[in-house]
């Protein structure tokens, strides 16, 4: 699946999983070590069940990762500092299966080295996995990438909350 849906599930993550009332007022690294830990391993796994399930490639690959990068960097950016490792933490777990898995292959393929690389380490980049569609019927990817608009903004309204406390409000 693009970065932009693995960006917007770990912005979904974060505001699903960080409850600011139980963290208090101004939370220190070591309050939210363990929120942020924990959402490091579901944005992995939410890498996965993203990938696992039907999709196509609606946005090319460049335009997807310089979005997805400054999605990443932003969310990172508009939150309050006590809670950047969590944000930081989701966007890593969410994003690290296709850095460890397509980054070594992008960056041989774009500069032509021909190195000789080891499979995926990631099951759901196994061809057996992955919910990849190659053959044009896009209509069940579309109508998953939908579902997961949808469900983050839920998420979002849900916890307006929690997401009012995390943004920054100049200062």
């Amino acid at each position: 699946m693009n970065v932009v849906f693995h960006a917007t599930a770990a912005m979904g993550i974060v505001v699903l999983i960080t409850d600011t009332q139980r963290l208090g007022n101004k939370p220190t690294l070591t309050n939210v070590t363990p929120t942020a830990l924990f959402a490091f391993t579901i944005g992995v796994v939410s890498h996965g069940a993203l990938d696992f399930i039907p999709h196509c490639y609606p946005v090319n690959s460049k335009v997807d990762v310089i979005t997805g990068l400054a999605m990443i960097l932003f969310s990172t950016w508009i939150v309050h500092s006590y809670y950047r490792p969590i944000v930081g933490l989701t966007c890593l777990g969410a994003i690290l299966p296709d850095v460890v898995d397509l980054g070594p292959k992008i960056i041989d393929k774009q500069l032509n080295l021909g190195l000789q690389l080891p499979g995926n380490i990631f099951p759901w980049h196994w061809h057996t996995y992955s919910g990849s569609l190659y053959n044009g019927e896009c209509a069940v990817s579309s109508l998953n990438h939908l579902l997961l608009f949808v469900t983050v903004g839920m998420i979002f309204w849900a916890r307006r909350t929690d997401v009012k406390v995390m943004l920054r409000h100049g200062d």
